[in-house]
C-alpha cells in the first residue's frame, strides 16, 4: 500500500501542469501511467537476473481521450519517466532505456488504453562504479539488475581472471542495492566477509571482493 501510494504521489509530480490541466474530462496522464505500469506488472518475466520487463512501450488511446494541440512527445516522455521509477521502485531489470509511444487510434475504447510492450538492447545510463586500483579499472553498472562476470553477456564485464564468467548479482531496490554471489569459483565478500548467495546491502565506500580483487561500490 506505502508502494501504490508513493507511486501515485510521484505519477501526479510528474504529470502537474500545463499537460496535465488540459485533460480534464479526457484520459488523465496519472491513468495512462498507471496503466503503462500495471501492463508491465502483468507481463513481468524472469530473466537471467531475475524479473525482466519490456523497455518500448506503445500506447493506443482513442482520439477523443486526447486534447487537440497536446504535444503527444512529452506526454510519451513523461509517461517513460513514471515507467522508469516503477522499475527502479521493483528492481525490474530493463534491456535498455524505458520509451513510450503514443498512437491515437480511434478503433480503441474510449476510456481505454492497449498496452504492448518489447524489450530491445540499449545503453543505460550508469547510476554506480565498481572501482579497483589494482589493475586499474572502473565498471559502470547501469541496470536495475546486473549480472558481475567475466562473460562478454554479462551487464557489467569484468575482464580479469580471477572473476568468474558469472560471478555476482548487483540490484537496485529503490534507493537500496544488494549483491549476492552467483556461485562463482572464488566468492564474493563485503567488507572482508564471505556472503554467499545472500543478497547483502552494499553503500558506497563498501569494499567488494571478488576473487583477489578489491573493488570500491559508488554512486554516481
Amino acid at each position: 500500500m506505502h508502494l501504490a501510494k508513493e507511486m501515485e504521489r510521484r505519477l501526479e509530480r510528474l504529470v502537474d501542469g500545463a499537460t496535465a490541466a488540459v485533460f480534464r474530462g479526457k484520459m488523465h496522464p496519472v491513468d495512462m501511467a498507471d496503466r503503462l505500469i500495471r501492463h508491465a506488472d502483468f507481463v513481468e518475466y524472469e530473466g537471467d537476473a531475475g524479473p525482466q520487463i519490456p523497455n518500448e512501450w506503445e500506447m493506443r488511446v482513442n482520439t477523443h481521450d486526447i486534447p487537440d494541440g497536446i504535444d503527444l512527445r512529452e506526454l510519451a516522455a513523461e509517461l517513460a519517466m513514471a515507467v522508469e521509477a516503477a522499475a527502479r521502485d521493483r528492481a525490474w531489470k530493463l534491456a535498455g532505456p524505458i520509451t513510450v509511444e503514443i498512437i491515437v487510434d480511434p478503433e480503441v475504447p474510449r476510456g481505454l488504453a492497449d498496452c504492448s510492450g518489447e524489450s530491445r538492447p540499449g545503453p543505460l545510463i550508469a547510476w554506480g562504479q565498481l572501482v579497483a586500483t589494482s589493475p586499474p579499472v572502473a565498471l559502470d553498472i547501469s541496470d536495475n539488475r546486473n549480472i558481475v562476470g567475466r562473460a562478454l553477456d554479462s551487464d557489467v564485464v569484468a575482464n580479469i581472471p580471477e572473476v568468474s564468467r558469472r560471478h555476482a548479482v548487483i540490484v537496485r531496490h529503490g534507493s537500496d542495492v544488494t549483491i549476492a554471489d552467483s556461485a562463482s569459483v572464488n566468492g564474493t565478500f563485503v567488507n572482508g566477509e564471505s556472503i554467499g548467495s545472500r543478497a547483502t546491502p552494499i553503500v558506497p565506500g563498501d569494499t567488494i571482493t571478488m576473487g583477489d580483487i578489491d573493488f570500491t561500490f559508488r554512486l554516481l
